[in-house]
């Protein structure tokens, strides 16, 4: 029987996991904030804070990984990856020092990648999906240099 080969299968788009969640958690904060006056104006911020907050955690956890294999990368290699995108440095890492390639930040932002080989940045744009902005994460030489400050409530 000739048939279409199989493709293979790929991993779900991070993407698409951020949008399954975060709708359904709207909503919710839609209905509470309209079926509950005031209180429910507050109970609807509160979940989006924390929305919010797991973004920042998720892509913080993220980066942290990716910094620890950098780093032991360059111990092993004697260098970083040299390049200037993520692709470039995941192909370097994966799988020998880090399981999958990872490039998106919780708000499916392209994470950004330097190196000259003697040292590394890496960026996540933040909620607002621009670099050079307060609110990006980013991590110089596998230590965070600057991190948004927490939203309010």
């Amino acid at each position: 029987m000739h048939g279409k080969p199989a493709e293979p299968s790929r991993p779900p788009d991070l993407r698409a996991k951020v949008s399954t969640l975060t709708l359904p958690m709207l909503l919710v904060s839609l209905l509470l904030a309209a079926a509950c006056g005031r209180p429910g104006e507050q109970a609807a911020r509160d979940v989006l804070h924390a929305i919010d907050q797991g973004k920042l955690i998720g892509t913080r956890g993220t980066m942290e990984n990716i910094g620890k294999a950098l780093t032991t990368y360059a111990m092993d290699r004697g260098a970083y990856p040299q390049g200037g995108s993520i692709q470039e440095a995941t192909a370097a890492l994966v799988p020998g020092f880090l399981p999958s390639a990872v490039t998106i930040d919780a708000w499916g932002n392209t994470l950004a990648y330097q190196s000259d080989a003697r040292g590394f940045t890496l960026t996540s744009p933040g909620a607002d999906g621009r670099i050079g902005s307060a609110d990006d994460l980013v991590m110089t030489d596998g230590r965070f240099t600057q991190l948004p400050a927490p939203p309010a409530p």
